[in-house]
């Protein structure tokens, strides 16, 4: 079973970008799409492997082909071309009103934590991208005692698309 499980997320991975290159990396490449929406981000951030500029966005949630796996995808709004991906870690319910991005900040760089999605009842984490502390990941939004480091938390409005 550990053997399964050591060989799932390489062979997981290796399909969704067999997938992301036979459509050419374009937007709304998921096989199954269950939230559209559009978001405005006010700052750089590091979300998975991705590195986004300021500005705007069109953000995809759905399943990556067969294999199931729940993904989010970033896309210009003008020319629908991805910026790229980013694996769900975890889902759970949907905590609260509204859909928005929980962004975590440590210093001056911003990282994209969760996706809440009300419309459809789910919220969803993603990966701890490489560069931010397991401190400012954990403890968003509150006083690390270790370092004494200040965490900061912003949620970004994603704005639903029908």
């Amino acid at each position: 079973m550990k053997r399964f499980r050591n060989l799932f997320v390489p062979v997981s991975m290796l399909v969704m970008f067999l997938g992301l290159a036979a459509t050419g990396m374009r937007a709304q490449s998921l096989s199954s799409t269950q939230f559209v929406g559009k978001f405005t981000l006010p700052f750089a951030a590091e979300w998975g492997h991705m590195s986004l500029p300021p500005g705007d966005y069109n953000l995809y949630y759905g399943h990556m082909s067969a294999s199931g796996i729940n993904i989010v995808e970033v896309a210009d709004p003008e020319t629908g071309v991805s910026n790229g991906f980013s694996l769900v870690r975890g889902r759970d319910d949907a905590k609260g009103e509204g859909s928005f991005l929980v962004c975590v900040f440590e210093g001056d760089k911003g990282y994209v934590h969760s996706l809440q999605m009300a419309e459809i009842g789910e919220s969803v984490e993603f990966p701890k991208p490489h560069g931010v502390s397991v401190a400012a990941w954990i403890v968003a939004g509150n006083e690390n005692h270790n370092t004494n480091t200040r965490l900061a938390e912003m949620r970004i409005p994603v704005v639903p698309v029908k």
